[in-house]
């Protein structure tokens, strides 16, 4: 093969790569122009089906409601790993998070953050060891003297860090020692199946999910019991996003409700609540 066979073939090569060079910068900067901001995004690594870490990518229904959310506002996102509510709240008082997903609203928490547009319903329901067979003299929704009546001295494992309404709130301060708090929801499952603690409070939707686990079977069950339902939100970092990105990240709620309801009934289905 002459010089001159060589020089073609390096000059094609050459161009090819500067090609493919160009089409990487070309995708890079069309992917970063689909998105005017990177939202760091808290989550969590074991909270199922909400949230899970599985071959290091997090999977679950509010991992794909935070997505189908953000890219309908034009939003990128980063997801930051944190171990229970109320670390992610430290955080994000120190502005090392942006978006607290799932978040309850309340008077306390506005006063360092704003809100998003509410974009489902959280239920918070009563767990017990399958061997209570206590029942509660109350409605579905209670009170706090009827959680006072109800529970006694007994102890109750909750989430550390989360919110359970008005009525809960003041049966804790009525009754410290009553309340034990724990990360993740298999704890507080594993508290109740060793009857460590009486009751459970836990997301309805986490609740079912656990109880398929073989090493729950027989041991623990859910009650019709719901401590708290409400609607939950985004909770923002003030100043992170211009009114007009808020509207968009509003209108991008208003306009992916249905689709995230599609997505809660495809998972309540899958755990047998439907």
């Amino acid at each position: 093969m002459n010089r001159t066979s060589l020089n073609k073939r390096g000059i094609k090569f050459h161009i090819v790569c500067m090609y493919l060079h160009t089409l990487m910068i070309s995708s890079i900067s069309y992917a970063q122009s689909e998105c005017d901001k990177t939202l760091r995004v808290s989550t969590s690594g074991n909270w199922p089906p909400y949230s899970q870490r599985i071959d290091g990518q997090y999977v679950g229904l509010e991992v794909e409601i935070v997505e189908l959310v953000l890219r309908e506002a034009g939003f990128c996102w980063q997801y930051v790993e944190l171990p229970s509510s109320s670390r992610a709240f430290k955080q994000f008082q120190e502005n090392l998070v942006d978006i607290i997903p799932a978040a309850s609203f309340t008077q306390p928490r506005r006063k360092y953050a704003e809100f998003s547009l509410p974009y489902r319903q959280e239920v918070m329901q009563l767990f017990a060891h399958t061997k209570n067979k206590r029942e509660f003299n109350t409605s579905k929704n209670v009170s706090t003297p009827a959680l006072l009546l109800n529970f006694g001295d007994n102890l109750i494992a909750v989430s550390r860090g989360s919110v359970y309404g008005e009525h809960f709130a003041n049966f804790r301060r009525l009754c410290e020692d009553c309340v034990v708090e724990t990360n993740f929801a298999d704890e507080r499952f594993n508290l109740v199946k060793k009857e460590r603690v009486e009751y459970a409070v836990e997301d309805y939707l986490t609740g079912a999910y656990l109880l398929q686990k073989p090493e729950y079977e027989g041991m623990v069950k859910s009650t019709s019991i719901r401590i708290y339902e409400n609607p939950i939100h985004y909770m923002l970092r003030p100043g992170m996003l211009n009114e007009k990105q808020l509207q968009r990240l509003n209108l991008a709620i208003i306009k992916s409700i249905e689709q995230i309801e599609l997505l809660i009934d495809d998972y309540q289905n899958q755990y047998g609540l439907k």
